[in-house]
Order: C-alpha cells, then structure tokens, then sequence
C-alpha cells in the first residue's frame, strides 16, 4: 500500500477492504500500489511533485 497521503485509520480502513478482495482484484490492485509508490520515489529524486496524483 502506497502510505503517503494516508493516515493510521485510512491504512487500516483500505487493507481490510482489500483482504476482501478476490485474488485477481488484489493482483491488480498491488501492481498499482507499486506503480504509485514508483512514480513517488521517481518524484522525490527528480525534486518535482507528481503531476496527478492517482488512487
């Protein structure tokens, strides 16, 4: 889960809803949690905010 922008209850609330997940979703899911936390990383190293933020 990419952390950021969250607080203690938001974490929590959204990896209860994912342990509700099928498989699939949860795959998917995951991979766009990577991606995010990617693109933050990337934006941190180049000192530039993300141009749209994504969920």
């Amino acid at each position: 889960l990419a952390v950021r922008g969250h607080d203690r209850s938001s974490i929590l609330a959204e990896l209860a809803r994912r342990l509700q997940r099928d498989p699939a979703s949860e795959r998917a899911a995951a991979l766009a949690q990577i991606e995010r936390i990617a693109a933050f990383r990337l934006a941190d190293l180049l000192g530039q905010p993300l141009a749209s933020p994504s969920n």
